[in-house]
C-alpha cells in the first residue's frame, strides 16, 4: 500500500521525544491511517507489533556527518512509499526531503529560545563549543528544511516565529499530553521494581525520570543527600556513573535505573512519593502530567515555563538555591494538607490537556492540510 505520509522518528535516542514518536505512531496505527514511519532502534524497542509493520528501521542517526546512505535511506522511502507530506517528530532533522515534499517539524530545543547564560558559565569550554555550534547547524536546518514548525506551548511558538524569522501561519501549538499507556494497566511493566530496594515505611522517594543534561540540573541531587535526612531517597533514571565519588551512605540514596521504558513510568510513579524535577529549561515535560494523573506531588523549577504547564500544582522552588529545594522538599513531606491540595489541583489540571488521540489527529490535521 502507499502512504502519502511519513513519520520521522530516526534521528530520536534519548529523552520524552522517543516517548512522543512512541504514541504517535501508535495511535495512528490503532486508528488505521496509512503512513509509514522511519524509526530509531530505541523507538522500535518500544512499539507494537501492529505498529511495527508500518515501519522503517534505521539502524543509525541521519545527524551523523558521514551518515549519507542513512540519509539517502530516508529520501528512498520517501520514493518507494510515494510520500507527500514528512512529519518529524522532533528536528533538526539533518535531512532534507525531496523538494517536491513538504515537511513538518517538531520543536523541543528550549537552548535555542530561553536565556541559558547561567548554564553556558556552568559547561566546559568544550562543552560551551558545541552548544555554540550546535544552535548554529540546529538553526540552519530548521530554517532550510522545515516548511512548517510544531510546537508544545504557545509562548515556545512566539519565540521560534521570532527565532526562525517563519511566520505565524507557519508555526502551530500542539500540546504535549499523557501517554496513553497510563490508562491501560495491564501494559504496565512492573519488573522495574524489583530493582529497586524494600521501602521503608517512614521513607519519603522523589522520583526523576530524565536523561542527565546540563540544563536538566540534576547535579542537585548529590548535594541534597548531604543536605536532607536519611529517610529521603532520589528514585532517577541516571546512569550509575552519576553517583560517582559520593560517599558510601549518600550513595545509597540515590536509586540509578538507568533508561526505562514508557511502560515502566506508572509501576515508579505508584510506589514514589513526589516528581522531582529541577530544570532550568525546558519547553514541555510530560513528567508533569504523569505524576497529576498518578496523584503525586509535583516539585519543581519556580521558572514560567513550569507555571505554564502546572499552574497550582506544583509546589514550587529556586532552582539554583539549594537550601530552598530542601526546604520544599521537607513540606511536601511532612504538610499532608497541602500534599492533598497539590494532588486535587493536579487532578483538575489535568483534564485540560488533550489525549494521546487527539494530539496525534491535530498533528494529522495540520500535516495533512
Amino acid at each position: 500500500m502507499k502512504n502519502k505520509i511519513m513519520i520521522n522518528a530516526s534521528n530520536l535516542y534519548v529523552g520524552g521525544g522517543v516517548q512522543v514518536a512512541v504514541s504517535v505512531i501508535e495511535e495512528l496505527s490503532q486508528l488505521n491511517i496509512p503512513f509509514v514511519a522511519a524509526i530509531s532502534p530505541l523507538v522500535e524497542k518500544q512499539l507494537s507489533t501492529k505498529a511495527l509493520k508500518q515501519c522503517v528501521l534505521i539502524g543509525k542517526s541521519p545527524s551523523g556527518l558521514r551518515n549519507f546512505e542513512i540519509r539517502k535511506k530516508l529520501s528512498d522511502i520517501v520514493s518507494e512509499y510515494s510520500v507527500s507530506n514528512v512529519f518529524t517528530v522532533f528536528g533538526p532533522s539533518y535531512w532534507t526531503p525531496p523538494k517536491h515534499v513538504k515537511h513538518t517539524v517538531g520543536f523541543a530545543l528550549p537552548w535555542l529560545i530561553y536565556d541559558v547564560d547561567y548554564l553556558y558559565s556552568k559547561l566546559t569550554l568544550l562543552g560551551k563549543l558545541k552548544k555554540y555550534l550546535l544552535k548554529y547547524l540546529q538553526v540552519f536546518y530548521y530554517k532550510n528544511n522545515a516548511n512548517y514548525i510544531i510546537t508544545e506551548t504557545d509562548d515556545v511558538s512566539e519565540n521560534v516565529c521570532k527565532l526562525m524569522g517563519f511566520s505565524k501561519d507557519k508555526v502551530f501549538t500542539v500540546s504535549n499530553t499523557l501517554n496513553s499507556i497510563f490508562y491501560h494497566n495491564e501494559l504496565y511493566d512492573d519488573s522495574v521494581l524489583n530493582r529497586l530496594p524494600p521501602k521503608k515505611d517512614d521513607e519519603y522517594w522523589l522520583l526523576t525520570i530524565s536523561h542527565n543534561y546540563p540544563h536538566k540540573n540534576l547535579g542537585v541531587i548529590k548535594e541534597l543527600v548531604r543536605l536532607l535526612p536519611n529517610k529521603y531517597k532520589f528514585i532517577t533514571t541516571l546512569n550509575e556513573d552519576f553517583t560517582e565519588n559520593l560517599a558510601p551512605e549518600h550513595k545509597e540514596r540515590i536509586i540509578t535505573l538507568g533508561a526505562i521504558s514508557v511502560n515502566q513510568c506508572p509501576p515508579l510513579y505508584g510506589i514514589c512519593d513526589a516528581l522531582f524535577l529541577p530544570t532550568l529549561l525546558e519547553c514541555f515535560s510530560a513528567s508533569y502530567l504523569e505524576a497529576m494523573y498518578s496523584e503525586v506531588a509535583i516539585l519543581t523549577s519556580d521558572l514560567s515555563f513550569a507555571h505554564t504547564v502546572c499552574k497550582e500544582a506544583a509546589l514550587y522552588f529556586n532552582p539554583y538555591d539549594i537550601n530552598d529545594m530542601a526546604n520544599k522538599i521537607k513540606e511536601s513531606c511532612e504538610d499532608a494538607k497541602l500534599k492533598s491540595i497539590l494532588i486535587k489541583n493536579g487532578r483538575e489540571q489535568l483534564i485540560k490537556f488533550p489525549d494521546a488521540r487527539d494530539r496525534a489527529m491535530r498533528y494529522m490535521d495540520i500535516i495533512s492540510s
